[in-house]
């Protein structure tokens, strides 16, 4: 049986193999056109629910003499505008993940679709926040939000970014034996935050800015 890396050869193919099915199994072309079909249904709900809660605000108003129902607007349109803001993100994200596909593997476009994400959020709560209410007030949620989610994902931005740059880079691919970040394995999975080796009494996850920030060490394979 001829090995490769110190590792049955088989073995080797059966990870490549399990490598390329890393993600989900639907095609990217048929995985875009769902994730733009649901940006587009979801934006279209949004404008529905913001017409009927201000059609039912004025009927209230003008019907039933309620004359202040109208101030009370906004404290529905707020979180139910934040709430299809967060799943319109969501959706977005996720159609430039599909986009990528068509090009890319799964961790680098993983990789990117977790920084929309996490810089959309951001950008939903100060937009719809502008909407509703003043600026000055608007400017100071946003940047207390940046500060708040800039502080509890720093790590997972920093992997995710250090991810793109691997898969980028690409100083290795599953079934290397390498040492990185201080451990020596197999490599059987780079994803957006982690890079898996096996190294035989366990697998290994390491932080892929770990990764980056030491020394990697690639072995030779052996030749059959």
């Amino acid at each position: 049986m001829s090995h490769s890396g110190g590792q049955p050869t088989s073995v080797v193919q059966t990870m490549q193999t399990d490598a390329q099915q890393i993600g989900p199994s639907e095609s990217p072309s048929v995985g875009l056109r769902r994730s733009l079909i649901r940006l587009i249904v979801l934006i279209v709900v949004l404008i529905v629910i913001l017409a009927l809660i201000k059609f039912g605000f004025t009927r209230v108003s003008g019907v039933h003499g309620f004359a202040g129902a109208p101030s009370y607007e906004v404290y529905v349109d707020i979180p139910v505008t934040l709430l299809f803001a967060v799943l319109i993100v969501f959706a977005f994200a996720d159609t430039i993940y599909w986009n990528l596909r068509l090009k890319l593997p799964h961790p680098e476009a993983s990789s990117v679709r977790s920084v929309f994400r996490i810089i959309g959020i951001v950008a939903a709560i100060v937009a719809v926040t502008a909407s509703f209410i003043s600026a000055t007030a608007a400017a100071a949620l946003g940047a207390l939000a940046g500060i708040v989610v800039g502080l509890s994902t720093q790590q997972v931005l920093s992997q995710a970014l250090a991810g793109i740059f691997l898969s980028t880079s690409r100083p290795f691919k599953v079934a290397d034996r390498v040492n990185a970040g201080g451990q020596e394995g197999l490599v059987v999975d780079i994803t957006s935050l982690f890079t898996v080796l096996d190294t035989e009494q366990a697998k290994v996850y390491i932080p892929n800015n770990t990764v980056l920030t030491n020394v990697i060490k690639q072995y030779k394979q052996q030749k059959p």
